[in-house]
């Protein structure tokens, strides 16, 4: 799981976003209600790409108007299987990794499954 919590606001850009992106080395930003903390939406690299700039779209486009809408997540307490699995049902290649209080410690993506294998490890 990358641990490094990053997010972006809805009202954020996607040039803004991508720099982000750049300076901490992520492909995907959670999207954050600023100052209440929820999550609301989730963006990556291949969404700045498709959905603004393959369609013409200016680079101020707000994140608002092309997130991915309520993530899908998982529990921290959740093992490697179950985080696959979940993956693979929803055909995602990501997901949100929240604490009990439903607030974001991280995000684990596909690449993290296949570089520390398959097992019952938790992600604390």
């Amino acid at each position: 799981m990358s641990a490094q919590i990053v997010t972006v606001s809805p009202s954020d850009t996607a040039q803004s976003a991508a720099r982000l992106m750049l300076e901490t080395d992520v492909g995907a930003l959670p999207v954050e209600v600023p100052g209440v903390g929820a999550i609301v939406g989730i963006i990556t690299d291949r969404d700045i790409v498709v959905s603004v700039l393959a369609r013409g779209l200016s680079t101020s486009t707000t994140i608002a108007e092309f997130m991915t809408v309520s993530p899908e997540v998982c529990d921290e307490r959740d093992d490697t299987d179950t985080v696959a699995e979940r993956m693979r049902e929803r055909g995602v290649r990501r997901l949100v990794v929240v604490n009990a209080d439903h607030r974001v410690v991280g995000i684990v993506s596909l690449v993290d499954l296949s570089a520390g294998g398959a097992g019952k490890e938790k992600w604390q």
